[in-house]
Formats: C-alpha cells, sequence, structure tokens
C-alpha cells in the first residue's frame, strides 16, 4: 500500500514537472515570440499613424494653396526680403539709424566685418555704438523686430556715460542675414 501511495506521488510530481516543462516551452516557442510580433506590428501602426498625420498637414497646406496660389509668392517675397541676395551694407546702415532715430537714441558709429559663410547663407556681424537713454533702447529694440531686413542682436553692453547725465553708451553687436557672396569682395578690398 505504501508502495502505491509513494508511486502515486512520484507520478503525480512527474506530471506536475512535465506541466510545468510543457508551459515554459509554449511560453518561450509561441507566446514570447507573438508578443515580440505584436510588439513590431504595433510600432508599424505608430509610424504609419506618424506619417498619415504628416501627410494630412501636407494635403491641408496644400488645399490652403490651392484656394490662394499667390500665397506662396508672397511667402517667398517676404523671405526674400527679410533676407536679400546681396550683404548691402549701406541698407543695414540706414536701417539701424533709421530704428536708432526713431527710438530716440544717437547713432554714434557702426563697425562691419568681414561676411561669414555658413551652410546655406552668408552674415556679416556689426558692431553699433549708440547713446541714450535705457528706455529709448527698449524702443529701438521694438523698432529693430519689425526692420524689414533679418536682425539678430548677439551682444548688448550697457556703460554709464560720463556726462553726468542719465544717458548710455550702447554697444550692440548684431548679425545680418544674405543668401550669396555677391558684394562680399568689395567689403573685403575696402578692409571693412
Amino acid at each position: 500500500m505504501m508502495k502505491i501511495k509513494a508511486s502515486a506521488s512520484i507520478w503525480l510530481i512527474l506530471c506536475f514537472l512535465i506541466c510545468v516543462i510543457i508551459l515554459v516551452l509554449a511560453l518561450v516557442l509561441v507566446v514570447f515570440p507573438k508578443k515580440n510580433q505584436v510588439s513590431d506590428v504595433q510600432t508599424d501602426i505608430d509610424n504609419v499613424e506618424t506619417q498619415i498625420l504628416a501627410e494630412t498637414n501636407r494635403l491641408n497646406q496644400l488645399r490652403q494653396y490651392d484656394k490662394d496660389p499667390e500665397q506662396f509668392l508672397r511667402q517667398i517675397d517676404v523671405l526674400e526680403e527679410r533676407m536679400p541676395q546681396n550683404v548691402e551694407l549701406a541698407d543695414i546702415i540706414q536701417q539701424i539709424d533709421y530704428a536708432a532715430e526713431e527710438a530716440g537714441l544717437d547713432f554714434f558709429s557702426f563697425t562691419p566685418s568681414v561676411p561669414i559663410a555658413y551652410q546655406d547663407f552668408y552674415t556679416v556681424t556689426c558692431d553699433v555704438i549708440l547713446n541714450g537713454r535705457y528706455f529709448n533702447l527698449i524702443e529701438f529694440f521694438n523698432h529693430v523686430e519689425r526692420l524689414p531686413r533679418s536682425v539678430k542682436v548677439v551682444y548688448l553692453n550697457l556703460i554709464q556715460d560720463d556726462s553726468g547725465l542719465p544717458y548710455l553708451q550702447i554697444t550692440l553687436t548684431f548679425k545680418a542675414f544674405f543668401t550669396t557672396n555677391q558684394g562680399i569682395e568689395e567689403l573685403v578690398q575696402q578692409g571693412v
């Protein structure tokens, strides 16, 4: 009787081990690969949804252009005005002088450097010294933002003027952008 109970418990343990082995094999051979396939399919679905969203946005832009085909040409004209082909240094000086005059600042000096080429465009760095009050400087920056040409201020230094009045000597460094190297040779020859 004892022998029968011992052999029954061995068979029971053996059946349990076989079930565990079958379960592990099923997980390794069936479930995990299918889970990886589901994950790959979900990644593909996410990529397709992103592409659909991008194409939907593109379609909406094309429909907008279809309604007003001249819109694209107007945008190109604005970009060409903000970033002209030539350096046009005289135009830069005139626009900065105009912004300073409108803001109530005294235009003291303007010193350009040799233009530098970047990937698809060129930039000329210019140092400007202005004299005036702090609030005039704020107004100057407002005028610079509205200039027809793209100008980016990269450095600002304020020094109290020695005359005893509440005036500041304002040193600015800014960059102006253009798209071709036409006119650069003249600047280099002039010793800019």
